[in-house]
C-alpha cells in the first residue's frame, strides 16, 4: 500500500496574530524570493509541524509562538499544532478535520499526543503513521523508528553537508538509517518489522528476567545447604512432630491436677491479645476479600468489553474492505417512509442530503479506529495493573487466613485451660508452638521464594528459546528480501540518472554517467564508484538533489514503496550554482512531475525563478523580499 502526505496548509503565530498563512497544492510548489527574505524558514517550520525535532531556530522564527498544519494523509484529513520552543522532543496537538474548523473548535477536539513513547497514550508518530499506512519499526535503544526520522529523508536543507544524503544531526546510528530506508523503500514487509519488534521485546524480557533472578540468587545465598530442596521438607516434618507432641502435652495438661498459683491476671492478658489480634486480621480479611470479588467481576466485565473492541475492530476493518471493493451502496427507498429518494451529488449523503466529502469521511473514521484502538491499549493496560493487584490480594489473604488459623488455635487452648498452676506450664508450651508456628511460617516463604525462583529460571528459559526462534525467523525474511533490495535500488538509480542526463551539458561536471550508486544506511553517494563525484559544490548538490527526485518517482512507479511522496527541497541552487543551471533544473523537476499522474507534492525554495514556471498552480504566496518577508513580524524599530 502506497503513502501519501500532503500539507494543505500552513500558519505560523506570533502573539496572537498570523505571521505566516498560504495554502499548498499537489504537485511542485515554489516559495521564491531574495535572499534573506525567510524561504528557509518556512521548510523548516513545515519538517517542525509534521513532526520534525528542531530546536535550532532562525532568530526571527524562533520569536514565532505556533505552527498549525493542514494535512491529508492516505484521503485523512488531519490538522497538528506544535509550539515552537528549542526544547527538544515537543508534543504535538491532533485535531481530526480541517484546519478552519480545528480553528473554531479552540481547544475542543484537539489531542495531545507525546513525542516519545508511554504507557498511557500513543504517540504522534504512531498516529500518523497509522493514517499513512506505515508499520511501526524498532530504531536505536529500544525506541521505534519516528516521524523526525522519516522526515529526515525527505528534506533536503542547506545546513546538512552536500555528500550526506539524510538531514544531519549529531546522533545518528547506521541501523536507523537502514530502518527508515527499508521502510519507505517496501523493503522487507509487515511480518519482519513485526518480527524485529517482537525479538525487542523478548530480549527486553530476557533481560529483565535475568536481573530477577540474579538478585534473588543472591538474596539466598548466604542459606546455602539449607536452601536445597530435601532441607524444607525434612525440618518441616521435624517441626511439625514436635508441634503435634506439644499439642499432647497440653491436651494432658487439661486433665492433671496442678496446684493453683496466681497467674489469672497474665492468661486474661494473652487472651485478650490474641483475640485482638484475631478481630483485627479477620477485618482486613473481610476488606480484601470484598476488593478481591470486586476485581474478579471488573476483570470478568472489562474482559468482556475488550473482546467486544477487538471484535468492532474486525468489523470496522471488514467494513472498510468491503466499501474498497464494492463502494458505496445507496438506499432506494427512504427507509422511514419508504418514498423513493431523489439523487444527489456524489459529495452529499443520499438520506439527509448533507454536504460529506470523501476526506471527511476517511477522517471520521480515520477517528474512530484510532479511538477503538485507544480504548484497547487502555483497557489491556488497566487490565494488567487489576491482574497484578488481585495477585497480591490474593496472596495477603492466604497469609491472612494460615496466621487466623494459627492464632485461634492458640486462643482456644488458652481460653480452655483453667486458671490456676497448670496456666503456666500450658503457656510456656503454647509460646514454643508460636516458635514453631513462626518457622513454619518462615519456611513457607522460603518454600515460596525457591517456587518463585524456579518460575523465573523457566520464564528465561522461554524467553531466551523465543529469542533464539525469532533471530532464525528473521534471519530467513532478511535473506529474502535481498531480491527486493537489489530491484529498488536500480530502479532509484536509473530514475537518478535520468534526472540528471537532464542537467545542462555546458555545466555537466562529470563527462560519462555509466553508473550511480547511493547506500541510505551508509549515507553516500557516488557517480561511476567515486563518492567525492566532482571538485565542483554546484555538481554535489544537483547530485544530491536529482537522488530525491529520483527517489520521488521511483516511488511513484512502485506501488511497494511507502516513501510518502512529499519532497521539501530548499537546496536545489546552493554552493555558487549559476542561474541558468539552476532554472534549467527547475524546469526539469516541473516537466518530470508534469509526467506522472499518481498523486504527489514538492515544495521548493528558489531566489533564482524561472520565468516559464512563474504561474498560479506552481507559486505559493507572493514575491518575497527582505522588506516583504515570509514571516510578518513588526520589530520594535519598524513599529516606530
Amino acid at each position: 500500500m502506497s503513502s501519501i502526505l500532503k500539507l494543505n496548509r500552513l500558519i505560523v503565530m506570533k502573539a496572537g496574530q498570523r505571521a505566516f498563512d498560504q495554502k499548498f497544492h499537489a504537485g511542485l510548489n515554489i516559495i521564491h524570493g531574495s535572499n534573506g527574505s525567510g524561504k528557509s524558514s518556512i521548510l523548516d517550520f513545515i519538517f517542525f509541524a509534521l513532526g520534525g525535532n528542531l530546536t535550532k531556530w532562525k532568530p526571527v522564527a524562533q520569536r514565532c509562538d505556533t505552527v498549525f498544519a493542514e494535512v491529508s494523509a492516505n484521503g485523512t484529513k488531519l490538522s497538528l499544532r506544535r509550539d515552537v520552543s528549542t526544547d527538544s522532543n515537543r508534543p504535538m496537538f491532533i485535531y481530526f478535520g480541517g484546519l478552519q474548523d480545528g480553528l473554531e473548535a479552540a481547544a475542543d477536539g484537539w489531542q495531545r499526543y507525546p513525542y516519545t513513547r508511554n504507557d498511557h497514550s500513543k504517540t504522534f508518530s504512531q498516529v500518523l503513521f497509522r493514517a499513512l499506512g506505515l508499520p511501526e519499526i524498532p530504531g536505536d535503544e529500544g525506541s521505534n523508528i519516528t516521524m523526525h526520522q522519516i522526515l529526515r529523508l525527505m528534506y533536503v536543507d542547506q545546513t546538512t553537508p552536500f555528500q550526506r544524503i539524510f538531514r544531519s544531526e549529531d546522533f545518528d546510528p547506521r541501523d536507523t538509517r537502514e530502518a527508515v530506508s527499508e521502510l519507505l523503500c517496501g523493503i522487507g514487509n509487515n511480518q519482519l518489522y513485526s518480527k524485529r519488534i517482537a525479538l525487542r521485546e523478548n530480549r527486553k524480557i530476557e533481560s529483565d528476567l535475568n536481573t530477577k533472578l540474579t538478585n534473588l540468587l543472591r538474596a539466598t545465598a548466604n542459606l546455602g545447604e539449607n536452601f536445597n530442596e530435601g532441607a524444607f521438607e525434612t525440618e518441616r516434618s521435624n517441626l511439625s512432630q514436635r508441634r503435634a507432641m506439644l499439642q499432647k502435652e497440653i491436651e494432658d495438661l487439661h486433665g492433671a491436677d496442678i496446684d493453683s498459683s496466681q497467674i489469672a491476671k497474665s492468661a486474661e492478658s494473652e487472651r485478650r491479645k490474641l483475640y485482638d489480634k484475631i478481630t483485627k486480621e479477620r477485618d482486613r480479611l473481610v476488606g480484601i476479600e470484598r476488593e478481591i470479588a470486586s476485581l474478579d467481576f471488573e476483570i470478568s466485565d472489562s474482559d468482556q468489553f475488550v473482546k467486544h473492541l477487538e471484535q468492532l475492530l474486525k468489523e470496522f476493518d471488514r467494513t472498510a474492505a468491503t466499501y474498497m471493493a464494492i463502494g458505496e451502496v445507496p438506499f432506494e427507498l427512504c427507509p422511514a417512509c419508504l418514498q423513493p429518494l431523489t439523487d444527489t451529488s456524489d459529495h452529499q449523503c443520499h438520506l439527509c442530503k448533507e454536504e460529506l466529502p470523501k476526506e471527511d469521511k476517511d477522517t471520521k473514521l480515520f477517528e474512530l479506529r484510532m479511538d477503538i484502538e485507544g480504548q484497547i491499549s487502555e483497557s489491556l493496560r488497566l487490565q494488567e495493573k487489576r491482574m497484578d493487584k488481585l495477585s497480591t490480594l490474593k496472596k495477603e489473604a492466604t497469609r491472612l487466613k494460615t496466621s487466623m488459623s494459627r492464632q485461634m488455635k492458640q486462643f482456644d487452648e488458652v481460653r480452655n485451660a483453667s486458671v490456676d498452676g497448670r496456666t503456666a506450664l500450658i503457656s510456656d508450651k503454647s509460646r514454643e508452638i508460636g516458635k514453631i508456628d513462626s518457622r513454619l511460617d518462615e519456611l513457607s516463604k522460603l518454600s515460596n521464594l525457591r517456587q518463585q525462583i524456579n518460575e523465573v529460571k523457566e520464564a528465561k528459559e522461554n524467553a531466551s528459546s523465543a529469542v533464539e526462534r525469532l533471530r532464525n525467523e528473521i534471519e530467513a525474511l532478511e535473506l529474502a528480501r535481498d531480491k527486493r533490495r537489489r530491484q529498488v535500488k536500480t530502479r532509484i538509480s536509473e530514475q537518478t540518472k535520468r534526472v540528471l542526463e537532464m542537467d545542462l551539458e555546458e555545466h555537466n561536471d562529470f563527462e560519462e554517467l555509466e553508473k550511480f550508486d547511493f547506500s541510505f544506511e551508509d549515507d553516500w553517494f557516488a557517480i561511476n564508484g567515486d563518492p567525492n563525484i566532482t571538485t565542483s559544490a554546484s555538481g554535489m548538490v544537483v547530485v544530491k538533489n536529482s537522488l530525491f527526485i529520483g527517489l520521488l518517482l521511483s516511488s511513484l512507479q512502485d506501488l511497494q514503496m511507502r516513501y510518502p511522496r512529499m519532497l521539501l527541497l530548499d537546496n536545489v541552487e546552493d554552493k555558487g550554482m549559476v542561474g541558468d543551471r539552476v532554472r534549467n533544473f527547475q524546469k526539469v523537476i516541473a516537466d518530470l512531475m508534469d509526467e506522472e499522474s499518481e498523486p504527489h507534492q514538492i515544495i521548493l525554495t528558489t531566489s533564482t525563478l524561472n520565468p516559464e514556471l512563474e504561474r498560479q498552480d506552481y507559486i505559493v504566496g507572493p514575491e518575497y523580499t527582505k522588506e516583504n518577508r515570509t514571516l510578518n513580524i513588526q520589530t520594535s524599530a519598524s513599529r516606530s
